[in-house]
């Protein structure tokens, strides 16, 4: 890691603070402002949804009650079903992506600085590096994910096998969780990897408090403070502003945080509107927490390092902190 430090400390992607980014001032105006616009804009988009399947729904004459209850069972069903679990994800992206656009959107004004500066440094979004994130977290954490679920003998079917019968069910819900979950964790990489990891390198350019205080806090705000859900995510989080500083941008991040939701709503649990039982801490699963972020590292020195891959995804395309890495073709 030390070899590496120096690396993500000159990241091109803190490279070019500004002194409104570092204005105290300017950051309270953004976490209050920025919040209550991106409340106003979810809330708004997330009860447009909603009244939309309530109109959508209503018959003339119908009792209000059965309504009521309609609602009900898609918004917490007693168990979950594929029409309930792809509602949800759909209201997770109506509301979480204007939050984050809208947080955004009035920070970038408030700091005088392009939005595109909270995604990438290079000069235009690297849609081939969230492609490349997206598919090497898949062959990393999958033949676990799955090998978890096929060699558990206590372990649930799967939920895209349990929550439809139908082939065409379970590919209209493959097809769902890959569309929708991919803008939901954009969203987020926005917020936390984008603009919150700028915010905190004002303060520190060292890249091991920048990992830590930004997974912590990434963990805080999902608001699930078991101790093997919250080191989990702030393990996540951690891995995902490394690769953020190591490749100048959160499109690899995006595309890896994809890949693990994808992952738990295809094989291990669907989306619901209430936080499942958290399994008690053990040794076994903070060893695969360790795994998944020295996978995330691994992952994007490879992006790094490997020519192929560093020209295809965009990587050189920053600054000479990565293209003066050391790589091998």
């Amino acid at each position: 890691m030390r070899i590496i430090e120096p690396q993500l400390s000159a990241s091109p992607f803190i490279a070019d603070l500004t002194p409104r980014e570092r204005s105290i001032w300017r950051f309270l105006a953004t976490l209050f402002g920025g919040l209550a616009g991106g409340l106003v804009a979810g809330l708004a988009l997330g009860a447009l949804t909603i009244g939309v399947f309530v109109l959508a729904s209503y018959h003339p004459g119908q009792d209000i009650t059965l309504l009521r209850d309609a609602m009900r069972n898609v918004i917490s069903p007693a168990s979950p079903t594929l029409f309930s679990s792809i509602f949800l994800m759909l209201l997770a992206v109506v509301t979480n992506g204007p939050v984050a656009l809208t947080f955004a959107a009035i920070a970038a004004l408030i700091a005088g600085v392009s939005m595109r500066r909270y995604v990438t440094a290079a000069p235009s979004i690297r849609w081939p590096m969230l492609l490349a994130g997206l598919g090497l977290s898949v062959l990393a954490l999958g033949p676990l994910v799955v090998g978890s679920v096929l060699f558990d003998p206590h372990a649930k079917p799967p939920p895209i096998m349990s929550l439809t019968a139908d082939p065409g069910g379970r590919a209209l819900y493959a097809f769902a969780s890959i569309a929708l979950l991919i803008p939901a964790a954009a969203a987020e990489e926005l917020v936390f990897r984008g603009w919150l990891l700028r915010q905190s390198a004002a303060l520190t350019r060292n890249p091991i408090v920048l990992m830590a205080a930004n997974g912590v806090l990434f963990s805080a705000v999902h608001l699930e403070f078991a101790p093997e859900a919250f080191f989990t995510r702030a393990l996540m989080g951690a891995g995902f502003v490394y690769m953020t500083l190591r490749l100048g941008g959160i499109e690899f991040s995006t595309g890896a945080h994809a890949a693990n939701n994808i992952l738990i709503v295809l094989f291990l649990q669907p989306l619901t509107a209430t936080t499942p039982p958290a399994p008690a801490p053990s040794l076994e699963s903070v060893l695969q927490d360790v795994f998944l972020l020295a996978a995330y590292i691994v992952m994007a020195e490879v992006t790094v390092r490997w020519a192929p891959l560093r020209r295809w995804t965009g990587a050189d395309r920053t600054t000479p902190a990565i293209a003066e890495a050391e790589h091998f073709d």
